[in-house]
């Protein structure tokens, strides 16, 4: 018996000290890829800041008033961009989302937008997405009338609904720009600006 419980023992042992090792391994690990990304983030932060100061200096040689308003003007235009690429990125998700998830969003947009009778003019880009055959079925869910235009629009994504009296435009842009207007303030908030 006291041979089986040493050899369990030495098992045990083993096994701790594999675990123990384990984990040691992975702390340092872990440790050198936070030091590593804490130097990038400092490497990127100091030549941000380097190149914010050399525009700046640049600026404030002329006049300190010229100086004061095109930093404000650089920051701005800096907010600016810095807006711009979120919903530059929402652009780019919509349009590169999974052809159920796009489709879904195109299909709620119709649904809650168009008339009886009303022709589907779809993108280009969306030729392989949006049929004859889906724009039927997205008809058959409204309970209205729909036909896809022969016709491809020149735009990146979404589509237009036109009938007799008017447009309703539902493109990705229109989309994006409309959202954008809606949440720009609270976008603005979220990102510290």
């Amino acid at each position: 018996m006291e041979g089986k419980q040493k050899i369990i023992d030495d098992i045990l042992a083993s096994a701790n000290a594999n675990a123990q090792r384990i984990v040691e391994q992975a702390t340092a690990e872990v440790d050198a890829m936070l030091d590593e990304l804490g130097a990038s983030l400092v490497a990127a932060r100091e030549q941000s800041a380097e190149k914010y100061r050399a525009d700046a200096q640049a600026a404030y040689d002329g006049q300190v008033k010229l100086g004061e308003l095109e930093a404000g003007k650089v920051m701005l235009e800096a907010r600016q961009a810095c807006v711009s690429a979120v919903y530059d990125g929402v652009r780019e998700r919509i349009l590169s989302a999974s052809d159920k998830e796009y489709l879904a969003l195109l299909q709620k947009l119709i649904v809650d937008a168009c008339e009886n009778g009303d022709e589907v003019i779809a993108a280009k880009a969306d030729e392989k997405r949006v049929t004859a055959a889906w724009i039927k079925k997205v008809g058959e869910s409204a309970k209205r009338k729909l036909t896809l235009a022969k016709t491809r629009g020149e735009f990146a994504g979404g589509v237009i609904l036109r009938n007799a009296k008017y447009d309703r435009d539902l493109t990705v842009d229109e989309i994006v720009a409309e959202l954008k207007e809606r949440t720009v303030g609270e976008t603005v908030v979220k990102l510290g600006l």
